[in-house]
């Protein structure tokens, strides 16, 4: 490959992400603020300046609060000392220290891709990361951990695959996996949910896992499918929505147990060929088996109260659907049993007596570096805050518990599934969003096919017309699937999925996702590589995948350019000039000096505001002190010994929504609607004696 050529592409690509980065720094304040569009992107900063100015972690120097990714913190640390000069000037330093992070990431995927892709796909697809607007307005603007969260997935992933290919025998295998856990740990000090793709990349570097067979592939669909049928058909879709706590657990053990029956009952390999009525039989044994295992762990976690309800009904349901399917699966597949020397137990034994070792060594050198630095994230956590995780989430999943919160939204089918398909929020949103659109053209031809059903339709032919572009030429880019260690990536977003769903988690954020939009990009670049190794096929002397390459780049970066530009203009009318400032301005002439104005926010407002004092109410970045209050119905003693002064925020939200209203509404009175960005209204908070 031509060394002159990959360099220049290299320089192509950092100069072509970092320009954006570059412009909006030194755009004026009021476009720069449209970089920082999220309030929580300055919970990190206004704890940083504290921290820098002695006063701890804390967002109101009043509660200490670990609300926060701790890696992300510790860059803000070291650029907002910076804030003692001027409060802008580390707002343009991060937007560059997060355009530094965007040209790392897309110069480690291009070195990635190119290692098993075509040169041009491999060019696109890392162009794309780096300049695509729904992609870079995630992973690069908002100011968010969500840069150094993704370069460092990047970096884990490029790394494991490396390791994946050199040989059991090599002499630094331990050392080089000791580096690899410390990549992992600190991937998950840049954002905490990161813990699942880790996790899983960490199976496949100890079970050296290659390849997932065909039958099990289709299992896993099946069985994943029964479930869902199983509630959808006993409780229909209202009921599956309201009962969701309980059908993730359920699907999570069916997809770890079937399995495992299957193997141990030699439905996946045996050591002599099976008819089909003996595939039958077993299949039928096996599911019988998993089923009466599932029963019990499921009627256990109900009666312990980890899920929410046990029905026989669904799950019998489930048994009967998924037995139908799965045994037309290993029907059609029953000549791909593999054949062994051994039973799968005697097999399976074999392993253990021979691998244990280098299995253990193996899996203490990958955990052991992740267990120190999330023990000792963990033990500080403790022993500082009173709390072993970031009191964020506990409060997000508090939220969760309550009938009348504006933290939690109606959800559809396809938003318990995982595939939200709108709003830029959802999981896959980079993917379900054009799909959705495509699904509202079709609907709109077909008044009878609602815009959910063309929805579902055209995800499943596109899934389908994937497994065959995996499958064609022998399965040619399906090795390449495995070998770049996607499958990884995308179990472990799947983990992280369910654990939000599961959990009763509220109000995600679009930057939750960055593995999931690195597995959706992973996966349109093997499309890609079969498209142009297919057009590179031609016998003209210019390659199709070099025009192709260079107009399908040049679009990215008009694309771009576009989007900078529009969102962050070089030129504000004057009057605009300090719009960013307005309602904070209205605030300070509304309070006086040294008055402490509660806010369910207020990271900006707490950024900016002058002599006086935010004190967060929603409790994201508060104490856990704060939190317990909440819980317990204290809160309204808690802010009494503050004292609180003011409360600024919607009106609707503070005196009626949960849990605000339990605790404010006989305490505020009004002082008056302030204009803004928000549109807030001032209150005055009245102790009673």
């Amino acid at each position: 490959m031509n060394r002159r050529l990959i360099i220049i592409l290299q320089v192509v690509l950092a100069l072509a992400t970092i320009a954006g980065s570059i412009y909006v720094s030194v755009t004026p304040a009021n476009s720069l603020l449209n970089w920082y569009n999220s309030d929580d992107a300055f919970y990190y900063y206004k704890v940083a300046q504290n921290v820098l100015a002695g006063h701890g972690f804390t967002f109101d120097q009043i509660n200490l609060t670990n609300g926060f990714h701790p890696l992300w913190m510790v860059v803000c640390l070291g650029v907002f000392w910076l804030s003692h000069f001027n409060l802008l000037l580390p707002l343009r330093v991060l937007v560059i220290v997060s355009g530094l992070l965007n040209v790392a990431t897309t110069l480690l995927l291009f070195r990635f891709l190119k290692r098993h892709l075509h040169l041009g796909a491999a060019f696109i697809m890392a162009l794309l990361w780096g300049v695509y607007p729904p992609i870079f307005n995630v992973s690069t603007v908002l100011g968010m951990e969500s840069s150094i969260s993704i370069f460092f997935i990047v970096l884990l992933l490029s790394k494991s695959v490396s390791f994946m290919n050199r040989s059991e025998l090599d002499p630094h295998r331990s050392r080089d996996l000791v580096v690899l856990g410390l990549i992992g740990g600190l991937t998950i000090l840049a954002r905490l949910d990161n813990l699942f793709v880790v996790g899983v990349i960490g199976l496949f570097l100890l079970f050296k896992i290659r390849k997932i067979p065909t039958i099990v592939i289709f299992d896993l669909l099946a069985i994943t499918v029964s479930i869902i049928l199983a509630w959808i058909l006993r409780l229909g879709s209202e009921g599956l929505l309201a009962n969701k706590l309980s059908i993730y657990p359920m699907l999570m053990l069916c997809l770890l147990v079937r399995p495992v029956a299957f193997y141990f009952l030699g439905c996946y390999s045996g050591k002599q060929p099976l008819s089909r009525l003996q595939v039958v039989v077993r299949t039928i044994l096996a599911w019988v088996i998993a089923f009466v295992v599932e029963y019990l762990t499921l009627f256990v976690l109900f009666k312990l109260k980890i899920t929410t309800m046990f029905s026989n009904s669904i799950l019998l349901f489930g048994a009967a659907i998924g037995l139908v399917i799965v045994v037309f699966v290993h029907l059609f597949f029953y000549k791909s049993i593999l054949k062994t020397d051994n039973s799968p137990a005697i097999t399976f034994w074999n392993w253990v007596k021979a691998k244990w070792k280098n299995a253990f060594i193996d899996g203490v050198s990958y955990g052991a570096p992740i267990a120190v630095l999330i023990g000792s994230y963990m033990i500080f956590n403790r022993v500082t805050f009173g709390s072993f995780s970031p009191v964020s989430g506990q409060i997000k999943h508090w939220w969760s518990t309550m009938p009348n919160t504006v933290y939690a939204r109606a959800v559809s089918l396809l938003d318990v599934l995982g595939l939200s398909t709108g709003g830029g929020n959802g999981p896959w949103s980079l993917f379900t969003s054009k799909i959705d659109k495509a699904g509202d053209i079709v609907a709109s031809s077909f008044p009878s096919l609602s815009g959910n059903l063309a929805f579902s339709i055209i995800c499943i032919v596109v899934a389908v017309l994937f497994l065959l572009l995996m499958k064609a030429q022998d399965g040619k880019l399906a090795r390449k699937f495995f070998a770049m260690l996607i499958p990884a990536i995308l179990i472990g977003s799947i983990m992280q999925i369910t654990y939000y769903f599961a959990s009763g988690y509220t109000h995600t954020r679009g930057w939750y996702w960055m593995a999931e939009m690195l597995t959706i990009v992973l996966c349109g670049s093997l499309v890609l590589d079969g498209l142009f190794s297919w057009l590179d096929q031609a016998k003209i002397k210019l390659k199709p995948s070099l025009v192709l390459s260079v107009l399908i780049g040049l679009v990215l970066v008009f694309t771009h350019f576009q989007f900078v530009t529009r969102f962050a203009p070089m030129i504000v009318p004057e009057e605009k000039q300090a719009y960013y400032l307005a309602e904070v301005t209205e605030v300070e002439f509304y309070t006086q000096p040294g008055s402490r104005i509660g806010m369910t926010g207020g990271g900006l407002i707490a950024y900016f505001i002058q002599d006086r004092t935010i004190v967060n109410l929603d409790g994201l970045i508060s104490s856990v002190e704060y939190y317990n209050a909440m819980k317990s119905g204290t809160a309204t003693q808690f802010l009494d010994a503050i004292p609180l002064n003011y409360v600024f925020g919607k009106p609707y939200m503070l005196l009626e929504s949960d849990p605000y209203g339990s605790f404010l509404k006989d305490r505020l009175e009004e002082v008056g609607y302030i204009r803004g960005n928000e549109g807030f209204t001032l209150f005055k908070y009245r102790i009673i004696q």
